[in-house]
């Protein structure tokens, strides 16, 4: 089982909290039971939030991570995916390639059903279906 670090992102509150460590097999039930409509309420509720609603998730190993922010309302919702790795870039109209630690692609309009599928293969470190899925 892999150890990953976690955060979390609430409308109302202006930091970004740090969770600390969370084993792989947690991952899905706290995604499961994080009060997503709650925050969605909130940011009704709020004039000016600071954040949607998100949880990120990095392989303390490899640095591979997923940033997940609901977006909608508490009734409608969808899920904003992104994907956070080490990736070779080419640069200087593509004659120069260097590792980007940081290199994000992000799949927007996703529904639970997909979300907890990219979730699964983060947690079972199946990049190769992350990498297709983030073309």
């Amino acid at each position: 089982m892999s150890q990953f670090r976690y955060s979390i992102c609430e409308p109302t509150n202006p930091n970004i909290i740090e969770k600390g460590k969370i084993d792989s097999s947690e991952i899905l039930e706290l995604i499961n039971n994080f009060p997503w409509k709650k925050y969605l309420q909130e940011m009704e509720n709020t004039k000016d939030p600071y954040y949607s609603p998100s949880l990120e998730f990095e392989n303390l190993n490899n640095k591979n991570g997923l940033s997940i922010s609901a977006v909608g309302t508490s009734e409608k919702f969808e899920f904003y995916v992104f994907f956070k790795r080490p990736k070779m870039q080419k640069t200087w109209f593509g004659l120069i390639e260097k590792l980007n630690n940081n290199y994000t692609s992000e799949l927007l309009d996703q529904n639970e059903e997909k979300t907890i599928e990219i979730v699964k293969a983060l947690v079972n470190d199946d990049l190769n279906f992350l990498e297709r899925k983030f073309k």
